[in-house]
């Protein structure tokens, strides 16, 4: 193996050109995602550099400790290629570890089994990625036997499957793994903003469903006009499932029974929507049943109820108004790898996480670091469903300044 070789497949260029074929259309499938190790931040990796265009392969980068390790490569969703067994579960779990040539020329496949198989009680599926040229038959026999997947790299833009993973049912996932899949359902609807800032939007939207006529058309005669909008934020809150045809869940129908109930019908209840356009008085004054109930659902919400945790947490320590860094420096003592997903933009995951994965709370104080819909449209939705005090605001220069405190806390300072 030449020197040339060596370099160019160093373990971030096989990691990226592994994701690249596990999840080629990543951006444009909702049931995938997939974070990379942070320790693939780095510019140089050993005493090679590591050009810009693999390290933006590579984003987004985050942080999963499992009980086995730190993974390479979590992805959550079915991986491209032949998969066994792929009936077990419908969105696996994967894990992927990244071997390159040493200075030797070795390539350490094997350990990268290992560490693969030692994933598979808390992950369903786990691949090693290694340059083709150093996987053995022996190897691969290994690889089959402990259900352990083997892609093959050749160079920087083509890698294959060279032998198939096989689904493994794991049971409970740790915190960490479920903010991944988390974010794996909710990426589609959000991509670092919030589809609507007001909780009638979404709620709106289920009812235009279950009216009679045109979806589209008839919210965008009685709520606002962007039916994208109100579609994606009642996906996003439980309401709605986009999967197949749109179809209301079960939190949906209690919406438009709710809506029946208190208006003697779907339209009636579209009608009072209407004549809420455009007021700019918190829903909890404006409409307090309505209110009420989009607030239980904004509460089955996983962020809602990461970033109450942590408000709640600050006030018993006698914080009762905290800033937004404070805010996301506590969400993360709670859940970092969910926090980092929901209150982190891609492009700055690096600057907020260091190479072991630890919160650089340093960089918490610049405001560009923080996703514009945490502290705008979310925040506006926090506020008009009576849980913090302030509706939040969309001027970066001002997002340090603005101050995050819970309506009602319940514990005692």
């Amino acid at each position: 193996m030449n020197d040339q070789s060596m370099t160019t497949l160093a373990e971030p260029t096989v990691l990226a050109a592994a994701k690249d074929a596990l999840y080629p259309d990543v951006s444009e499938r909702p049931d995938r995602y997939a974070v990379t190790e942070t320790q693939f931040t780095t510019a140089i990796w050993g005493s090679e550099p590591i050009s810009p265009t693999i390290h933006e392969r590579l984003q987004p980068f985050n942080s999963v400790r499992l009980e086995s390790g730190e993974p390479d490569l979590l992805g959550v969703g079915m991986p491209h290629g032949e998969v066994l067994n792929d009936g077990v579960a419908s969105a696996p779990v994967v894990a992927v570890e990244a071997k390159g040539y040493r200075r030797s020329g070795a390539v350490d496949v094997a350990r990268g089994i290992e560490q693969a198989h030692s994933r598979l009680s808390e992950v369903n599926l786990g691949y090693v990625a290694a340059p083709t040229a150093g996987v053995s038959e022996t190897a691969r026999a290994l690889a089959r036997e402990l259900n352990v997947g083997i892609v093959g790299v050749e160079d920087a833009h083509s890698a294959t499957v060279l032998e198939p993973a096989r689904v493994t049912g794991a049971g409970e996932f740790s915190r960490g793994v479920e903010a991944i899949r988390f974010q794996a359902r909710t990426n589609q609807f959000t991509a670092g903003s919030f589809p609507v800032n007001h909780p009638k939007n979404y709620l709106g939207y289920v009812l235009a469903a279950a009216a009679e006529g045109e979806t589209d058309a008839t919210y965008g005669e009685h709520v606002i006009r962007l039916p994208e909008s109100g579609r994606r934020g009642a996906a996003l809150f439980g309401l709605l499932d986009v999967r197949g045809e749109d179809e209301l869940t079960h939190l949906g129908a209690e919406v438009v029974r709710f809506a029946r109930t208190r208006h003697g019908s779907v339209e009636r209840a579209l009608e009072e929507f209407d004549a809420w356009t455009g007021r700019s008085t918190r829903f909890t004054d404006l409409a307090p049943r309505w209110a009420q109930l989009a607030r239980s659902v904004m509460m089955q919400y996983e962020p809602t109820k990461l970033l109450v945790d942590a408000l709640e947490a600050l006030h018993r320590e006698g914080v009762r108004e905290a800033g937004l860094p404070e805010l996301v420096e506590r969400a993360c003592a709670i859940n970092q790898p969910l926090a980092v997903e929901v209150c982190v933009t891609e492009d700055a995951r690096e600057a907020v996480l260091t190479r072991d994965g630890d919160l650089d709370t340093d960089a918490l104080r610049d405001p560009h670091v923080y996703k514009t819909g945490l502290h705008f449209q979310y925040k506006a939705q926090l506020y008009h469903v009576g849980l913090v005090t302030d509706r939040g605001t969309d001027d970066k220069s001002a997002v340090l300044d603005d101050t995050w405190r819970l309506e009602q806390p319940v514990g005692h300072v």
